[in-house]
């Protein structure tokens, strides 16, 4: 029992610190012509954790002539002055310092209006300052980038990890299928819905009963009984509970998808495939999951180690939801 009371103190402490489900750093920035000839204004705002006051990058013949930073709770923005002693060039672009995830980029300094996502090269994001108009992908490179990031945020998102691993513990064989089918289902469902602003809900209050439903999951787990796999009425409540939160999960999908600033000729690839990466890293982790169990099966530990990651689930979704509750409880106070 102390041996099982230190792994759950050890999996609270390793899993409550990242707290926030989508942790995606994205930026966003924007570039207009200045009051004077050859000068632009540059605004960005970036996650506080990665702000930074190294220069930018500036293509041969501009400079920065102004700074100011204003740093917020989360965000920090930047508002910098650049002149440029000649006309921008097509191939002309800014290297910002900052390590984002992606980038929503907005640009008017060539006088056209320039909307598109930017994807890093590594610790950096270049702003296509001279493009005079939003480069138009192929397919297969649309597929790579957003499948990609439905793979990182599903692994990143500690909380949504959390529910499928209750999923994985209160099921197996065919109805396991099922329930973590039916999750896809659901969440695929309002990540298309909320992406297209077809629904749309306030993101706290869902990040708060996307806590709920782990904790809520964990606790159904460790009261199942072998004979309730057997039950008809039982398996129905279980598939419709799953179908509920899978709606849930969804829309905190579409929040980190909206965030990545998806160029509008690419929203509809952009979601099949993010949403099909989602669902690989969702497999990737459902077949980690039997494979620990089945090793643990190997030394007799299987059902040990089952019920200390239900607590441990349990306990910290109680954790994340109280945290988020009162997040959002202070920042209307």
């Amino acid at each position: 029992m102390v041996r099982r009371l230190l792994l759950i103190l050890t999996l609270l402490l390793g899993f409550a610190a990242p707290a926030q489900a989508d942790v995606f750093r994205v930026g966003d920035f924007t570039i207009q012509q200045g009051a004077d000839p050859g000068s632009f204004e540059l605004s960005a705002s970036v996650p506080s954790v990665l702000a930074s006051d190294r220069p930018l990058g500036l293509p041969e013949g501009c400079r920065e002539t102004s700074r100011d930073k204003l740093t917020e709770t989360v965000m920090t923005r930047y508002a910098i002055g650049i002149a440029c002693d000649r006309a921008l060039a097509a191939d002309d672009a800014i290297v910002t310092p900052w390590a984002v995830d992606g980038g929503t980029f907005l640009s008017t300094a060539t006088g056209a209006r320039v909307q598109q996502a930017l994807q890093p090269d590594g610790d950096s994001l270049s702003l296509p300052i001279g493009e005079t108009a939003a480069r138009s992908r192929a397919l297969p490179e649309i597929a790579v980038e957003y499948t990609g990031q439905g793979i990182v945020h599903i692994l990143g998102g500690w909380d949504h990890l959390a529910f499928v691993l209750c999923l994985c513990l209160l099921a197996r064989g065919r109805f396991l299928l099922g329930l973590v089918t039916t999750f896809t289902l659901g969440h695929s469902l309002s990540l298309a819905l909320a992406f297209f602003d077809i629904v749309t809900v306030p993101v706290p209050p869902v990040e708060a009963v996307i806590a709920l439903s782990i904790a809520f999951m964990a606790r159904e787990a460790i009261r199942a009984k072998a004979e309730d796999g057997t039950d008809p009425a039982k398996r129905r409540r279980q598939l419709a509970v799953v179908a509920g939160f899978g709606l849930l999960h969804g829309l905190g999908f579409a929040t980190v998808l909206r965030e990545l600033g998806v160029a509008p000729q690419e929203r509809l690839s952009g979601l099949l495939f993010f949403n099909g990466g989602v669902e690989l890293g969702q497999l990737i982790f459902v077949a980690c999951v039997l494979g620990a169990l089945k090793l643990a099966a190997i030394f007799d530990r299987d059902q040990w180690v089952r019920q200390a990651a239900l607590y441990g689930a349990g306990i910290i979704g109680c954790f994340w939801a109280i945290e988020r509750v009162a997040g959002f409880t202070l920042g209307m106070a």
